[in-house]
């Protein structure tokens, strides 16, 4: 899926987040998904400067329905509706959708949200209860991460690279949460820190998982013309594209380089940009290994030098290309990447504060699971 007729057509004028840290502190078994929707449908409708009867379309994301949340949230009625799955790798497949809408008419003020509970209600991330697909359980591959560290030890018996090349990736994100007020893990690690915690999945580390969060994002999306009167300079939403991936194992056997390059047409052609054009990327880290393998696969280094890539600082705010400025979701909340998103926003609005990129333009994100997918962010000039 890629559009290049709506290029840089439509944007994104308003956003919100839920302070993920107070919330991961505050534990409270009765926290629901609505409540925490609600409030951030709230403050972006604050920050975009329009009003609840404004919005005519909404995409869900993250929620397994939607009609509690447009009852409590007062969107009884909109013209348009899209539903997707819990899942990062949908995430700017829905944005693409919102996008689109806004071009074609269908609606002007398009409002999409994530919003999860999972630390409150104890979810737990392993073996599915049906018993896994097809060999993986009788395997003792209970859960991504461990198709994930099986693939990492592949890549080092092709490509070389060490565990404490890794670790240089959420070092980099963790000081990017040390930045950020509202992420969930704001204390710094080392590589030393990184290497002496625990494994997970061998060799991969507790550092290299993502978090189990509770947290909401919205952000709201209309077309480039309506986003010039609003209260917000707009942050134009420029190419999206996706795939699809399906393996009996997790991972790609190419770690999706394929795909990556042929998402990097997708997102790059329409809008003449080249990685070089890059300010920042923004990662769906469910684990640390998705930095690395989209550093190559979009070519920002040749193939089986991303470990590399990564080290000195380059991936960190003042380095070449930082990433996860926020702290993404190993350090700052997982929110399957929407979080990611508004990270962006603030980022090419310059409202990061200290971790703000230097003349930031141009913002990828991509997502590496059975759907990949990514998209290409700007700020309007």
């Amino acid at each position: 899926m890629s559009d290049r007729d709506i290029a840089s057509k439509t944007a994104i004028v308003g956003i919100a987040t839920s302070d993920f840290g107070a919330l991961y502190r505050g534990l409270d078994a009765e926290r629901t998904r609505e409540e925490l929707a609600v409030q951030v449908l709230k403050e972006a409708l604050d920050d975009a400067g329009l009003k609840k009867s404004d919005i005519d379309g909404l995409v869900v994301g993250g929620a397994p329905e939607y009609h509690s949340f447009m009852y409590r949230a007062g969107l009884q009625d909109v013209r348009y509706l899209a539903h997707y799955p819990i899942a990062g790798r949908m995430c700017p497949i829905a944005l693409g959708t919102a996008a689109m809408a806004v071009h074609h008419g269908l609606a002007n003020y398009v409002a999409l949200y994530n919003s999860v509970v999972m630390r409150s209600s104890q979810t737990k991330f392993g073996a599915p209860s049906s018993g896994g697909d097809l060999y993986d359980t009788l395997y003792g591959m209970a859960s991504p991460g461990a198709f994930y560290a099986l693939a990492f030890t592949k890549y080092q018996s092709m490509f070389g690279g060490t565990e404490e090349d890794l670790g240089a990736i959420a070092v980099a994100i963790r000081k990017h949460a040390s930045m950020n007020p509202r992420a969930t893990m704001r204390d710094p690690i080392t590589v030393q820190d990184y290497i002496q915690a625990r494994y997970i999945a061998r060799p991969l580390r507790l550092f290299d998982y993502c978090l189990v969060s509770d947290g909401a994002v919205c952000y709201i999306v209309t077309t480039v013309e309506r986003a010039r009167a609003l209260k917000q300079k707009p942050v134009l939403i420029g190419s999206f594209g996706m795939r699809t991936s399906i393996r009996e194992q997790y991972v790609s056997e190419d770690f999706w380089y394929g795909a990556c390059q042929s998402l990097r047409k997708d997102v790059f052609d329409p809008l003449g940009l080249q990685p070089g054009d890059i300010d920042g990327v923004q990662v769906y880290d469910n684990f640390s290994l998705s930095v690395l393998w989209g550093l190559e696969g979009f070519g920002f280094c040749k193939r089986g030098e991303g470990l590399h890539y990564a080290q000195g600082g380059r991936i960190q705010v003042g380095g070449e290309l930082p990433v996860n400025t926020s702290g993404g979701m190993l350090s700052e909340a997982y929110l399957h990447g929407w979080n990611n998103h508004a990270e962006s926003v603030r980022q090419l609005r310059g409202q990061a504060g200290p971790r703000q990129i230097e003349d930031c333009r141009a913002i990828l994100y991509w997502g590496l699971s059975v759907v990949p997918s990514a998209d290409i962010l700007l700020r309007a000039e």
